[in-house]
């Protein structure tokens, strides 16, 4: 991957991100099984759909007192992909003008796994939520592809900017 493209992949990366923050993430429609339609009849709040992009619900989090679950969230799903995304177009300008990457991109590579935990912990809250009584149920909305995508996008930077074989390292830059 020659440096250009790699700075396209970057730019994606970061815009998928942004949408993936703040775009809808999922849509909780309670339940209350046998008594919805009362519920909804006495208070139809109760069963009015509530949708959340990432940072609502990282903010929803504080809201309710969760703040270290919070804080681990906003670390990891907010904080982390944009320091690497930071990092990586860092190394990317330098490899552009046939400068290496430096340790900082190794130090993101080595930390680059932890950016799966904001998957996992998506992943656990809709598990947690599709299993509540009542025929509640939660739709994945598109911010949670675009979150995903960029976290796919940025493991497969990783793979081109490192200094492998197959990396942008590896490869002459272009004048």
């Amino acid at each position: 991957m020659n440096p250009r493209q790699l700075q396209v992949c970057l730019v994606a990366a970061a815009g998928l991100l942004g949408l993936g923050l703040f775009a809808p993430c999922m849509t909780l429609h309670p339940a209350f099984g046998e008594i919805t339609p009362w519920v909804h009849l006495i208070n139809p709040g109760l069963t009015a759909p509530t949708t959340y992009s990432i940072l609502e619900g990282i903010r929803s989090l504080f809201d309710e007192g969760s703040v270290f679950i919070g804080v681990v969230v906003l670390l990891f799903s907010v904080v982390f992909p944009i320091w690497k995304l930071g990092v990586y177009f860092m190394a990317a300008a330098c490899r552009a003008r046939g400068l290496g990457t430096g340790a900082s991109v190794r130090w993101v590579n080595q930390l680059g796994k932890w950016s799966m935990l904001d998957v996992f912990v998506l992943a656990v809250l809709v598990v947690a939520i599709k299993g509540l009584p009542g025929g509640s149920r939660v739709s994945i909305e598109w911010g949670a592809a675009a979150f995903c995508a960029s976290v796919l996008l940025s493991i497969y930077i990783s793979l081109h900017i490192g200094g492998g074989r197959n990396s942008v390292a590896s490869e002459p830059t272009e004048d």
